[in-house]
Parts: C-alpha cells; structure tokens; sequence
C-alpha cells in the first residue's frame, strides 16, 4: 500500500526498532528509563535495536505528516522499519497525525492519548483485525478528573467548578466529565500568578459556584487555598459551610497551608502507591528519584516497558508477524488483512504484572477510549487552622478507584458523618423590601459577617420563605434592598432594587410583596402569585364631625328677654302703677327674675302664668307666644340641621370623584408602580388621542367613514392626562412615611387635605394600625404578588411546586390570618359613628346636663330660702318684741332688763319707686 502526501513518496521496509512519538520531554525521560531499565535487566531476554524518537509538536496537520513521513523515511533507509511505535502525544493535531500514519502503514502501535469513546476521531471505526495492534490506554491525567463525578453523584451537587493545571487535557471533558448529571459546572484552568487566581476564584464565587475542585500539584494547591482563605478578598474568606473544597494531586504528599489566613477544610486525594517491592520499583528507587515521580511518569514507564515486554514475548512465542511494507500514497489498499494478535498478549497478567501502578485496564473488546491505566486514590480531609502548615485534623474517608463510571468507586469506609459534614450546604442570597406586615425588621438585630445566617427580619413572606425552605432543605442570608425594582427612564436597559440585584446575579430570589409586571418579567423570572390581586387604593383621612353638648342652644334668639324692658319702664306696668290694679286679684311684678321665668314657663305646656297688665307689655308677651309656638314647632327642624348639616358634603369615594374635585390635593410617591401606573396610562391617552385626530383629518376617508368617528369628540377621556399633570403640580411625596404625615394634615385645617395614591397594602396596614386613616374606594391596576428568581434559574419551578403545595395545605391562608387578623400591631379604634342614627347624644347630651344641674340649683335655692326663711322672721319677732337679735343675727342680748311694752312701730312703705331706685 502506498501514501502520497503533497507528491512525496515513502516506502517502508522490515526491521527492529522501536518508535516513541512525543509532545512533551517529560514523557520522553520516562521512555529512556524504561528502555535502559530493560537493557540492564538481561533476564528478560530483550535486546532492543535503534530507538527512534519524533517530536510531534506542530500545529498544521499536513505539514506534521509530512515531517512524521520523512523521519520514517530515513529510519526506512537503515533498515530499521518499527516493531512497535509508543504513542505519548497528548491530543488534537499532533494525535491525530500521528494515529492517521500508523493506521495507514499498519504500524503497531500503543498510544497513551487522552480521549474516551468517540474523542480519538481517526481511532473511531477500526476494523477488526486493526484493534489487535492499534491500542490505546487512557493516562493517569486522564483518569484523576473522573473522580469529580463520583464525589458529584455522592454529595448529590447541584453546581461545581474543576481548576486545573497544564498536566491535564480538558478538551474532551468539557461535554463528558458530568454528562448526563443534574450539576451546573464550568471547567477551567486554574491561573498561575497571585492577582489573577484571587480575580478568579471571586469571578467564580459570583456565578453561584459552591463546590471547587482543584486538580494540581500540592504547592498549587496550597497557594489556591491560601488565597480563597483570605479575609482580605471581596466578600471573602470563601471557607464556610455553604462551600466545599475538593483538591486532587498526581503527587503523594499532602498539601500545606501556611498561607492559609482562616480555618480551611477540604477533601484532598492523593495516589495510594503499592507497598510492595518489585523490580521496577527497586531499579526506581536505586535511581533515588522515585519520590518525586508522579502518576504520570510511572504511567509512561510502565506503558513503555510493557510495550517492549509485549513485543518480546510475541517474538518468543513465534506469534510476531511482520507488517507488510506500506508506502505513503495518495491511495490505500482497502482489503487490508494484516493480524498481529498483539493486545491479547499485551492485556495479559504476566506482562502488568510487575507495572508500578497495577494491571491496565483492557477493554475486552479493544474499544478505543475504554481502557485505562489502573490505580487508587486515597481521600482524606483535611483542616488548617490559620497559618499552620501541617493538617490539625487528617482522617481518611476511603478510597476511589478508577473508572469511567460514577457508581461503587468510591469506599467511604463508614465515614459518611465525615463526607456530610463537607457538604457544601445549600444557600440562597435572598434580597428584600421591608413592608410590613410581609416584612419586617427586627429592632435591634445586627447582621454581620460572623453571623451571616441571623435572622433579623419577620412577617407573611419570612413565615412563607421558612415553610418553603422545610420543602426544599436549604439554608440562605437575606438582606434588604433599596427598593423592588424600576427601570430607569433615561437608561431603558437599566433597573434599580431586587430587580437589578437578580440581574446582576448579586442574589438568588427576590422576596417580598412584589408585583408581576411585565418590564420586569423579561429580566426576572416569576414564580407561581402566592398572593391575592393587589392593585392601587387612596389612603385619606377620616372626616371629624364638630360635636358640642349645648349645640341645641344654639337655635335660641336673645330678644325673649325685651319683656323685662317693656314692663321696667312702661308706667302702665304692675311695678310702676300699683294703686291702679291694687283691686285685681292678678298681681305680678315683672322684674328680671319674673321675665326669665314667665318667658320659659310660656314654652312649656305649663303656660306663661300672670301676664303683664300694660298693653306694650302684653304685646310683647303675644309676640312671645307668637315666638314659642313658631320655635317649638321649628326647633327639631332647625336641631336636625344643624347636628347633620357636616354630612351635607359629598365624600370621596372612588378615583372619579377624586379626578372630578380640586379642593384636595393628591399624589402617589415618586418613581412607584402607582407614578408609573398614572404616567403610563396618560401617555396612552395622548397617543390615542393622536392616533384619532390622525384618523379623522384623513383627506382619502370618505364621508361615510369620518361620521363614524364622530360619536365621540374625543375617542378617549383625558382624565388621567388630568390627574397626572395635577400630580405633579401637588409636590408628590418621595418615600411613604412623607405621605403618611401629608394625609393626616393638620387639625386645625379640617377644609384642607391630601390624597395618597399608592399600594393596597400599604394602606390597608396603615388602615389597621392607625385610627384616623381610610381606604377609599376600590382598587385598580391589580397584579398579583410573586418571587422572584434569575432569568432561567432552575430555582423557579422548585419554588412553584412548594408554593402550590402550600396553597393546596391553606397555609397561605393561615399566614394571612395571622398577619392581618391578629397582628400584634392590630390598634383597637372606637366605633365610627353611622351617619345613618340621626342626631347623636354627642350634641343633645347637654339637656341631661341642664336637667341634673337645674334639680342641683333647685336643692341649695331650697336650703338657701329655707335659711332666708329663718333669719327674717326672727328678725321681725324681735323687732316686734323691741329686742336685740340674737348672735346668729349680728347682735347680742343685753343683760339689763328690757321692756317688752315697748311700742313697735314699723318702717314707712313706699309704694312706687322712683325711676332712678332700680332693681
């Protein structure tokens, strides 16, 4: 068969040799000291000829064939065709190259690629007689990766990150290494200087990554846990329980922590080398380099030595067959039938039986990417203390052995407490908004770092997050935020609040009583509503109605009292013209106190009494008579009137009314759902109303088409275009409590007043706990209450199922009891007064007063003219009796005798007063 590449042809021919095609000098040490561990040890029986070796390193795949083709060529040329060629490239171009020559020319060949089925594309569909000289054995470099995913399936990880150093090959691993598991990851290759590695390590911690491998040497590692344990790093040290720390080394040794600045725990595998003593072994050792040696390098000695081993004993055993001689051309021979049963001998005990690392692993089958080099990783966990180099705790938690599966390659030993104790918990960063009663903040509560799990916030949604977080076994930290979340008007792409803190993966779910809307739901992702319709309400002050107990006075006129001047001054009265009705059995003098009484006497049904005896007189009491009948008959009128003459105004209630008056101001708070709510829907009334006007002075309408827009003159109201431009004008509020404080104005201006426009439930609470607040009328604008998680987050049907469960149990509404109906914060407000009962005691309470008053006045006037009583007619005994009156009176008796005979005469009387001589 011939091979021709770019017109150059080769032809090759038969002899001893063997061939190592390398990428990296490294491999290329461990090959010679395979080969010289063979040359020495002459009972083996193997005397190796010219060893070739070829440097693969290119990156343009013709020209490496080319050069792949020439050294083959003049090998050719001394007679020295390869008995076996020991394939050490790593991947890609180089692997490939090389994989394509040896097919072609049926070289045989043992490759240490990397790659797993299907990864080795030239490999992919060997015939049968080719997968018994065509081998591949996976390297240990290969195979330490592969037990992330057993730890994965183990600790059940929802999200890890592999660092690796250049000693690996990932490119094959990024779709295979977690195929097929329910585990976010990323795979990347760890940085090398100080600045970088702490800028990834924070880069990483930022996407939600919990659980870190780190695949390197143990200095590597070291410096990692040194920097990931800095204080000193944003929002670091990342050593906690809601992180765990994987570490995985080629090398024996443990890793060392003297940089390490906080207490650092992490699970570390390293190789569990056997004990006993073979040749290989022995030969290493008396070499005195065999510490440092690695997987990797025993790996590459044994492959070597096993390879030559192999072709040894087939040549022994008279089953060694020659390759026939191919040439490199443009055509190849398609019914090849060469055989050489070399993998049956290469899998065999005798030839693994001495290898540093144990048996390979064969595949029966030969299947390309299935077999592997054979070890065991010891697990152990370690914990520093800060700055201390050596582990104060090492407790070994089994054994993983190698394999492409995930299943029974781990031995725990029976230290599952250990590996629990190393789960990386489960926390959610959790952002929210205190509004009572969904939320509320603890006084007095700190949160800091050293107790970032405190719990200083209550209420409905802390209730719900704790029941939510019994159905999904998570822990979380939760802050407060500056807000729910708006988009800005100058930047559109912009938000501010729990909106912006999901956008930017600052947080994990954003709770509180936040509305489902839509600007926010193409950012965020909504959970199922675990709340009722919530829209936009008026928050208003209660009407006080003025109450007085003597308001019924009120209606009393102050001329009743006229009679009294009529009858002082007119000389036809009783007290000015005695002589004249001296014969009437009628007297009645009408002094002040007799007015008083006569006057309201005459309203009763008692009657007036006497009246007075001069016409002016009498005239008067007819006008009062006159008056009483007229006041009696107006007087619950007029009462009525004035006690219900306050519900005369019309109150507010509803947004129409609101939108219709001008006397009370109103406006929602600033850059809220209800400013956006209003702002929006005026822009709309604008449009439409453009939209119209365009329609209607449509030249190309008909006349038919234009008397159908005339049914309106507007297509739309402009009451909210209205309402918006008096909100502005009304200096609207910027944060609740300010609008709270305008509502309740002041008392001394009970005309004026201001309307909030704002949530339902902030009102509502306000309402609850408050006793001079109202709602009024009924909401608009609803929209439920949800969570909210990151856009695409697989948080969100976890959280719907739990919330659906709850609604299902009625805890929602048991959360809602207990945070509305019995609320420790409930105030207890009198009964308001139904407009409806007619004239309250509040305002006729003071006829009571009189009445208990008037029967007072009536006791002391009746022990003061029982005593008056008293005094004048002893008074007037002694005077009659010509004797002194007694102490009581202001005078003592005389101890001299007194003559009782003496005549007693009394004073004048004068019968008419002078004018000047007034009461």
């Amino acid at each position: 068969m011939k091979i021709s590449i770019d017109n150059v042809r080769f032809e090759v021919t038969t002899h001893d040799a063997v061939y190592v095609v390398y990428e990296e000098p490294n491999s290329v040490k461990n090959f010679e000291s395979a080969v010289e561990f063979i040359k020495q040890d002459r009972s083996l029986g193997i005397d190796i000829g010219e060893v070739h070796k070829i440097n693969a390193n290119g990156t343009e795949a013709t020209k490496l064939i080319q050069n792949l083709c020439k050294d083959i060529e003049e090998a050719f040329k001394k007679a020295q065709k390869p008995d076996i060629v020991i394939d050490f490239t790593r991947h890609g171009i180089p692997s490939e190259a090389v994989k394509i020559i040896v097919k072609v020319m049926n070289l045989p060949t043992i490759s240490a690629t990397f790659g797993q089925e299907g990864d080795i594309r030239s490999w992919r569909e060997l015939k049968p007689n080719m997968k018994q000289y065509l081998i591949q054995v996976a390297p240990p470099a290969d195979m330490v990766p592969q037990s992330v995913r057993s730890i994965v399936s183990q600790q059940d990880m929802t999200s890890a990150v592999f660092l690796f150093d250049n000693d690996y090959e990932m490119y094959h691993k990024y779709k295979s290494l977690l195929q097929n598991m329910p585990t976010r990851h990323l795979l990347t290759k760890l940085e090398t200087t100080t600045t970088k590695l702490r800028k990834q390590i924070d880069r990483l911690v930022h996407v939600d990554i919990v659980n870190y491998f780190i695949a390197a040497s143990p200095n590597e590692i070291s410096g990692v846990l040194a920097e990931a344990s800095d204080p000193d790093m944003k929002d670091g040290p990342y050593f906690s329980d809601e992180y765990a720390w994987y570490s995985m080394s080629m090398e024996g040794g443990l890793p060392k922590c003297s940089g390490c600045k906080n207490n650092v725990s992490v699970i570390h595998l390293s190789p569990k080398l056997a004990e006993a003593q073979n040749k290989r072994r022995v030969y290493l050792e008396s070499k005195g380099n065999i510490r440092t040696q690695t997987l990797m390098d025993m790996f590459y000695f044994d492959l070597t030595t096993n390879a030559i081993l192999t072709v040894g004993q087939m040549k022994k055993d008279n089953k060694w067959s020659v390759p026939p001689t191919r040439v490199c051309s443009e055509t190849a021979d398609e019914d090849d039938t060469y055989t050489l049963p070399l993998f049956d001998t290469f899998k065999s005990d005798a030839i693994s039986k001495d290898n540093l690392l144990g048996p390979f692993f064969m595949d029966p089958e030969n299947t390309v990417g299935k077999s592997h080099s054979n070890f065991d990783m010891e697990i152990r966990r370690l914990v520093f203390k800060p700055m201390q180099a050596e582990p104060e705790t090492n407790v070994v938690l089994g054994t993983w052995k190698t394999g492409f599966t995930e299943k029974d390659l781990i031995d725990s030993k029976g230290q599952d407490t250990q590996w629990k104790e190393h789960t990386a918990l489960t926390v959610f960063r959790i952002v929210t908004v205190v509004q009572p009663p969904f939320v509320y903040r603890i006084p007095g509560c700190v949160e800091s770092k050293e107790n970032k799990y405190s719990r200083c916030y209550k209420g409905y949604c802390i209730d719900l997050l704790n029941k939510i977080q019994e159905e999904l076994k998570f822990n979380f930290t939760i802050r407060n935020a500056s807000g729910y979340g708006y988009m800005d008007d100058n930047e559109p792409h912009e938000w501010s609040g729990m909106v912006r803190e999901l956008k930017d993966r600052r947080a994990d779910i954003a709770l509180g009583a936040m509305s489902v809307m839509a600007e926010r739901e193409s950012v965020v992702d909504f959970t199922v509503p675990y709340y009722d319709l919530v829209g936009i309400s008026i928050l208003m002050r209660k009407p006080k109605t003025q109450t007085s107990l003597f308001k019924f006075l009120t209606v009393l006129e102050n001329d009743v009292f006229l009679m009294w001047v009529f009858d002082r001054w007119s000389p036809y009265s009783y007290q000015n013209n005695r002589e004249k009705y001296e014969d009437d059995e009628e007297k009645r003098e009408f002094n002040l106190k007799e007015c008083l009484w006569f006057c309201m006497t005459s309203l009763t049904p008692q009657g007036g009494g006497e009246a007075p005896k001069n016409l002016s007189g009498r005239l008067v009491a007819a006008t009062w008579w006159l008056f009483g009948f007229i006041i009696i008959a107006s007087y619950t009128a007029n009462l009525a009137a004035f006690l219900t003459v306050s519900r005369l105004d019309a109150p507010i209630e509803s947004l129409d009314d609101l939108a219709k008056q001008y006397k009370i101001q109103y406006a929602p708070l600033e850059k809220s759902s209800a400013w956006i709510y209003f702002d929006r829907m005026a822009h709309i009334e604008h449009r439409f109303y453009e939209i119209w006007k365009d329609m209607s002075l449509n030249d190309s309408m008909t006349d038919y088409e234009r008397s159908q827009l005339a049914v309106w003159d507007y297509p739309v109201s402009d009451k909210f275009t209205k309402m918006w431009q008096a909100m502005q004008e009304n200096n609207p509020p910027k944060i609740f409590e300010e609008a709270v404080k305008r509502v309740r104005g002041d008392d001394r201006n009970q005309n004026d007043g201001f309307a909030f426009l704002g949530d339902a439930t902030d009102i509502r609470y306000q309402v609850l706990i408050s006793c001079d607040l109202q709602m009024v009328g009924e909401e608009f604008s609803r929209k439920p209450y949800a969570l909210a998680v990151q856009q695409g987050s697989p948080l969100k049907d976890q959280l719907n199922d739990a919330i659906l469960k709850l609604l299902n149990q009625r805890h929602l509404e048991q959360l809602k009891e207990t945070w509305w109906n019995d609320n420790d914060f409930k105030a207890t407000c009198p009964k308001d007064d139904n407009q409806s009962d007619g004239i309250s005691i509040h305002n006729i309470g003071g006829v009571f007063i009189v009445i208990f008053v008037g029967i007072v006045m009536a006791c002391f006037t009746l022990v003061f003219e029982y005593w008056w009583y008293r005094k004048r007619n002893i008074a007037e005994e002694m005077a009659e009796m010509a004797l002194p009156p007694p102490k009581e009176f202001g005078q003592s008796f005389s101890t001299e005798k007194t003559n009782f005979n003496t005549q007693y005469t009394k004073p004048p009387r004068t019968d008419l007063p002078t004018i000047e001589n007034s009461w």
